[in-house]
């Protein structure tokens, strides 16, 4: 169990599957705020009732990236050869909704379909 009073600025906030998300740059009675960049195209408002736990720096959350409203990896932040990010005919890249993934029953990350 986490104590709200242990998030601060500058800790890295990770999905339930460990993929980070983002750095926090604000703390209020109710939550915390999340950073535009590679995830959020601008800040993201998260309440303490989504964290699953806190391990050092890093928040977790209790959701997954594909399940977070308003995520999408944003354009020009993406990595061409991610599969993750769609070529529009101008050979530029679109943001795209992330896979969901879970794990199969060797434990092995499988797309959700």
């Amino acid at each position: 169990m986490f104590k709200p009073t242990d998030v601060q600025r500058g800790m890295t906030v990770r999905d339930r599957d460990g993929e980070a998300l983002g750095g926090i740059v604000a703390v209020d009675p109710r939550g915390f705020t999340i950073g535009k960049g590679r995830v959020f195209e601008k800040e993201y408002p998260v309440r303490f009732s989504d964290v699953a736990d806190l391990d050092g720096d890093d928040v977790y959350l209790r959701r997954d990236l594909a399940h977070l409203p308003g995520a999408v990896l944003v354009e020009g932040e993406a990595d061409e050869d991610a599969p993750d990010a769609v070529e529009a005919a101008d050979d530029t890249l679109k943001p795209q909704r992330p896979v969901a993934y879970t794990h199969d029953l060797t434990g092995a990350l499988v797309p959700m379909e």
